[in-house]
């Protein structure tokens, strides 16, 4: 099947779209309802688009959609890596089913040619730009590192759960904030739009938080399992924040090496980034 008979295929269903069936914790389902806007609320309060909103402001060029297109490469290939990762800390086999189902759905489903990592590659040579692996190399890798240091330390089940629907929760907007990094002039903006990447992407992200909701329902019922889910939920949202941090660092960095740019004003990360920007301790310190 190809891609674009792929995506139709996928945009012509009667209802909303479900990584698999759904008999209870359905779009309308009152709890799930609930628990989105709440969490999506949690998110919110720590402004992790801070800095990049602010860099791209000033910083908008060929040179920073490079920039942005190796991290978010990096980070489009470690997303299935780190969630099959995940699922192997877990020890119940519905727990893993429904686990699982977003690192398959990254990997294209049953289809290869949707991976989203090969996706994105097409998506910005439609731009003109290619990963070179050289923006990234260094410090979006650490971050990711760190995040799976945190994922070792997850002794808990609820806190696997918790700490996938915190790589979830903020989906849409990433995704908005990587084409807005991308769209260095007007023409990108129509090319990348009409990208399988994007149009899977601004379609199904939905998904991916409902399906996510759900498993904190199904899998998490007490107060006790709550917590364990909201410590590693608060540990996810940190990563975020880094990792947005670390995005407009390098485009400050690669910006202000560029021949191609003149000299501009510079954005300065705030003070909440500065610890996480210590290395792979940065987490620990915003939060104490």
């Amino acid at each position: 099947m190809s891609q674009e008979a792929a995506i139709a295929q996928n945009n012509i269903v009667d209802g909303p779209r479900y990584l698999i069936p759904e008999d209870e914790y359905d779009y309308g389902h009152p709890e799930v309802i609930f628990w989105t806007h709440y969490f999506m609320n949690e998110a919110q309060k720590l402004n992790v688009f801070a800095n990049i909103k602010a860099t791209l402001e000033s910083k908008r060029s060929r040179v920073a959609a490079e920039t942005m297109a190796n991290a978010w490469y990096d980070f489009s290939c470690y997303v299935p890596v780190f969630i099959t990762k995940a699922v192997a800390q877990t020890d119940d086999p519905e727990r893993q089913h429904h686990l699982i189902q977003i690192a398959y759905d990254e990997l294209g489903g049953r289809d290869k040619t949707l991976i989203h990592s090969k996706l994105f590659l097409e998506a910005i040579s439609g731009i003109g730009i290619n990963v070179t692996g050289r923006s990234s190399a260094g410090s979006v890798k650490d971050v990711l590192g760190a995040l799976d240091r945190i994922l070792v330390d997850t002794k808990s089940q609820y806190g696997i759960v918790g700490l996938l629907l915190s790589f979830e929760i903020i989906a849409q907007e990433n995704i908005e904030t990587v084409y807005e990094s991308l769209c260095y002039n007007e023409a990108a903006r129509d090319i990348l739009s009409a990208t399988p990447f994007f149009k899977i992407h601004r379609a199904d992200e939905t998904e991916h938080i409902r399906h996510s909701i759900a498993n904190f329902l199904r899998f998490c019922k007490t107060d006790a399992q709550r917590e364990e889910f909201r410590k590693s939920f608060d540990d996810g949202l940190y990563f975020w924040n880094r990792f947005w941090d670390q995005c407009a660092r390098l485009i400050n960095v690669a910006t202000s090496k560029s021949p191609r740019l003149a000299e501009g004003n510079k954005i300065s990360l705030h003070p909440s980034a500065v610890a996480e920007l210590r290395g792979a301790d940065g987490l620990s310190a915003m939060k104490g």
